[in-house]
């Protein structure tokens, strides 16, 4: 029976439609290492969310046969903005409605539980970016490095010609497959494809180059990378535990207001100022127990909170790269590719 071009009623659900490259143009159909700056996180975070809203979720509630697993974590960001957010609304609208709008204290509350949920997320950022800092600056692995996958669809409908998603996800969010190949083709473009572990066996403290650096290299990444998961998982939650405390302190029962008269430049100044005026007060007065009638335990747990979120980054750092440099009496060793094994 001949199937007609445009009919794909016949198509089988687990075949794979090979896209006409003259359908939808990418600068690259290949998966690819993206050059990171300091808005690249920002700007994959700006196109998950659009995404989420005007492509994922639609497709979804379609039963889209392309919707995967990607785009269900990709949706997973609403929810956490709509929550917080019904969260506030709700707390402030109690607290507003149902307390005496005359009581000095009315309205403290419900802003105390927003600096509350916004710190709580700052937090657990923070201290999975504190992590990932500490240890990219100690072995050169950056955990964070992003890569863009470009996906073909099957089509949606006859004459279809959309066939081509693009995903952005790490080199190394897998410990058990990183990415190599993609790190072997950045180091083709530069004319060595073991550039880059030829850096990382540096860190190592190998100080001549090995002749297969990555049989060297690899094992030790993926260790690195398994505890400082583990780091991460530990260090963030504490660090959201800070953030939530230094909210409920007194100096965010203020409110942090911008001049009226003013340009914005120098508004955003201002506020700016006063923001960090505010947090420093409250560091101090977590530090001293100073909002709490039992001054003495308020101490305890609040330095335990400040001291404890710096060690959970110190000793996650630590435990992470433990290990990773060879020993100092440890003589370099190379690997013979051609006869397989170690020579001195």
């Amino acid at each position: 029976m001949q199937t007609s071009k445009n009919n794909f009623t016949n198509i089988p659900q687990n075949s794979y439609y090979v896209q006409n490259h003259a359908d939808k143009e990418l600068a690259s159909t290949s998966d690819e290492i993206i050059k990171k700056t300091p808005l690249t996180g920002a700007r994959i975070v700006a196109d998950k969310l659009v995404n989420d809203i005007f492509v994922y979720a639609p497709k979804g509630m379609k039963g889209s046969r392309n919707s995967n697993f990607y785009e269900f974590l990709s949706l997973g960001l609403i929810p956490n903005l709509v929550g917080s957010g019904m969260l506030i609304a709700l707390f402030n609208g109690v607290n507003k409605n149902f307390r005496n709008p005359d009581r000095a204290f009315a309205g403290i509350p419900g802003r105390k539980m927003a600096f509350g949920v916004v710190f709580y997320a700052i937090g657990k950022w923070l201290g999975s970016k504190l992590i990932n800092k500490g240890v990219q600056m100690k072995t050169g692995v950056d955990l964070e490095m992003p890569y863009r996958k470009v996906v073909t669809e099957l089509p949606e409908h006859p004459g279809d010609k959309d066939l081509t998603a693009v995903e952005y996800h790490r080199v190394f969010e897998s410990a058990d497959f990183p990415r190599w190949d993609l790190i072997n083709k950045a180091g083709e473009k530069q004319g060595n494809r073991y550039i880059w572990y030829d850096k990382i066996a540096k860190k190592m403290g190998f100080k001549e180059p090995l002749n297969s650096p990555d049989q060297t290299v690899q094992g030790k990444v993926k260790e690195v990378i398994v505890k400082s998961s583990a780091a991460k998982s530990i260090s963030s939650f504490i660090w959201a535990g800070l953030g939530v405390a230094l909210a409920v302190q007194a100096p965010f029962e203020n409110k942090i207001v911008m001049p009226e008269f003013a340009k914005r430049s120098e508004k955003l100044k201002v506020f700016a100022r006063n923001c960090a005026v505010t947090l420093k007060d409250s560091f101090i007065d977590l530090y001293n127990g100073n909002n709490f009638k039992f001054t003495r335990g308020a101490k305890i747990v609040g330095r335990g909170l400040i001291f404890g979120a710096l060690a959970s980054t110190i000793l996650g750092v630590m435990n992470a790269t433990r290990g990773f440099k060879v020993a100092k009496n440890q003589p370099d060793t190379q690997i013979d590719i051609n006869k397989g094994y170690e020579v001195h």
